[in-house]
């Protein structure tokens, strides 16, 4: 598969086999928080929104309104997929 082929559908199928409770519906809509602010940290280091990834973590699961262990299950997802960081 290559990395411009990946859709929010593998993403969500890999929450779900990690044992994501959220429909796609809530998962979409938290992914899209997840990515607007981890990218630029975790992809480019570019220290532009957040100093550091705790920071960007942390403004995630305050969007999101999510627990840590959602914010795992997200970062995980994405990252068994596309290798994120």
């Amino acid at each position: 598969m290559s990395s411009t082929s990946i859709t929010v559908n593998d993403y969500f199928d890999e929450y779900k086999n990690l044992g994501g409770k959220k429909n796609k519906k809530e998962y979409s809509e938290n992914l899209d928080i997840f990515f607007e602010e981890t990218y630029d940290l975790y992809i480019d280091g570019n220290p532009i929104k957040h100093e550091s990834r705790e920071d960007a973590n942390w403004e995630v699961i305050e969007k999101a309104n999510i627990t840590v262990k959602e914010f795992n299950l997200i970062f995980e997802s994405v990252d068994n997929v596309t290798a994120y960081t």
